[in-house]
């Protein structure tokens, strides 16, 4: 299963591999992730994610949205957002990229503050959608995936098919001029057709929530293998069990109790792949008063029981 490493202001802590050349690509399976979902979070730097095989369930800040297949969705640096499969029978491998925007032109250039700068950060665009029904967003597409070929390689191309908007094509000699043409390109045909934009600013969420949710997080992350109620989440906030079920619902769309959940899962995950102890003790450490509860409710997320998780991880990696 993957997970994402987060803080507890739910930014992601990730690195570009090369800081010279600020782009990492990645093909994600949402079958992997728990619940089929990346997780809510944030990050320095923008993304494109894609939708391939299936439907995609997007949320960005407090807006949701649905990508079909073959869409593609820009956001913003810092807002918060996640993804989720609309249907675990069939396959969803979504590939996409997050990139800084200085891997586009020096920031004090005339060509960033010019061209790039009012796109990147306009508070109105907090995310664009791109369908290839649309003449101009498939060019924009075809630049896209003429970006996933790059960085992705042969391997890319036989797991996706790209052949929607482009023709397969061999290893490249100069792949960062590549990408960068085609990152060029993408971003001229964006500028030259801003003004079908449909603009709708998304509100961020008040600081007074961020604090509360903040110590709610935090209070879960150091109490979660102890008995918590909903009553100690609220109280560790200074609210009401009401008002600590609209502060989850407005980071998470979920209850507080099920991110705790959640949250001793990704524990009991930990401790699977990184210990000796048996299932029995992981499920008291991880706050799962009952061992048999906890094999049922982490074979309903993971899609298999603790002791097949730990086995299959141990099988793939010669443990």
């Amino acid at each position: 299963m993957e997970q994402l490493i987060l803080d507890h202001m739910l930014k992601e802590e990730f690195s570009f591999p090369d800081s010279s050349f600020p782009i990492q690509f990645y093909i994600d399976d949402l079958h992997q992730w728990p619940d089929g979902q990346v997780p809510l979070h944030w990050h320095f730097g923008y993304e494109i994610f894609s939708a391939f095989n299936q439907e995609v369930m997007i949320q960005v800040g407090e807006k949701h949205l649905t990508l079909l297949p073959g869409e593609s969705i820009l956001i913003g640096s810092g807002q918060l957002h996640r993804y989720s499969l609309t249907d675990s029978t069939r396959e969803c491998l979504c590939p996409n990229i997050v990139f800084a925007e200085n891997v586009l032109a020096p920031l004090t250039s005339t060509i960033f503050q010019k061209y790039f700068y009012p796109l990147l950060h306009d508070s109105s665009l907090p995310y664009i959608t791109l369908s290839q029904y649309v003449p101009w967003q498939k060019q924009m597409l075809s630049c896209l995936f003429r970006v996933y070929q790059v960085l992705g390689g042969e391997a890319s191309q036989d797991m996706l098919d790209f052949s929607i908007l482009l023709p397969k094509q061999s290893h490249s000699d100069c792949p960062e001029l590549e990408v960068h043409q085609s990152l060029f390109e993408f971003f001229k045909i964006l500028y030259n057709n801003q003004s079908e934009f449909s603009r709708s600013k998304i509100q961020p969420l008040d600081s007074k929530t961020q604090i509360r949710m903040q110590q709610m997080v935090q209070y879960i992350q150091k109490h979660f293998s102890e008995m918590i109620s909903l009553e100690d989440l609220a109280a560790s906030a200074n609210i009401s069990r009401s008002e600590a079920g609209r502060c989850f619902q407005k980071y998470y769309a979920d209850t507080p109790m099920s991110y705790l959940i959640r949250y001793r899962l990704q524990q009991a995950q930990k401790l699977l792949l990184t210990s000796t102890l048996s299932v029995k003790e992981i499920s008291c450490q991880c706050g799962f008063s009952d061992s048999s509860y906890f094999v049922k409710v982490f074979r309903k997320h993971m899609k298999r029981t603790p002791a097949e998780y730990r086995r299959v991880y141990q099988m793939t990696h010669q443990i």
